[in-house]
């Protein structure tokens, strides 16, 4: 059985002869896996479009940055026809199409606005990527 725990994540410490628990090593684990989760400072997820004129992610916190781009990786604007797939929202500082805001960061995750034919960022069944940091 361990006699310490550590000062930042109160983890069991063994001294050379004590015994040990199995619950111990558990309790351990768990702290870690908490720890590390909390200090993930990047979320990555993926969506496949639904056709609509828009729609909100929840990801349980206010992002500092969204970044949503298509399948191939496409996000800002093609050129030759002006389509908007994505691209680098900031809180303050949406991804923009005209006066349209294409990518939007809220208080717990983002919205897509695609009301156009322009805004490419919801076709139905095509698949999109993002990253999200905390």
């Amino acid at each position: 059985m361990s006699s310490y725990l550590t000062e930042h994540y109160q983890l069991h410490t063994w001294e050379p002869g004590d015994d040990f628990l199995r619950t111990e090593f558990n309790e351990n684990f768990e702290a870690l896996d908490g720890a590390v989760s909390e200090k993930c400072g990047m979320v990555f997820g993926t969506y496949t479009g639904n056709g609509g004129s828009s729609r909100s992610f929840d990801l349980g916190f206010a992002p500092l940055a969204v970044y949503v781009c298509a399948r191939n990786g496409t996000a800002g604007t093609d050129v030759s026809s002006e389509y908007v797939y994505g691209g680098l929202a900031l809180r303050g500082s949406p991804v923009m199409r005209s006066d349209t805001s294409v990518v939007t960061v809220t208080d717990t995750g983002f919205t897509i606005a695609a009301p156009n034919g322009y805004t490419r960022v919801n076709q139905s069944g095509k698949i999109y990527h993002y990253f999200a940091v905390k």
